[in-house]
């Protein structure tokens, strides 16, 4: 026995998963890292849902903003060798040693 208010439900309830994997799909479309089906996938999605479109325009906005912000800068030199340095130590090597 469905009622409307079932159908509604439903519809709701896929509206919301296809929302959370749309927003989990947007830095990859953002930094184009996706195939073609799921850029237009997504862009099926923003089409019909204004506040998933809302919530890919702001993290398009972010993404804008660190590569203004932040785009072309480097770690200074010391930075990186303690940082090369620290991965080193941390690195464990196993050697497996062949049956005689």
């Amino acid at each position: 026995m469905s009622s409307t208010n079932d159908g509604f439900e439903q519809e709701e309830y896929e509206l919301e998963l296809d929302c959370s994997a749309v927003i989990a799909d947007v830095w990859l479309v953002l930094d184009n890292e996706c195939d073609h089906a799921t850029r237009q996938r997504l862009q099926q999605h923003l089409d019909k849902c204004g506040s998933c479109l809302e919530r890919y325009g702001i993290e398009e906005q972010i993404k804008q903003l660190l590569s203004r912000k932040c785009g072309g800068d480097r770690a200074p030199e010391r930075l990186r060798q303690r940082l090369t340095l620290q991965i080193r130590q941390s690195t464990v090597i196993r050697r497996t040693e062949p049956n005689a």
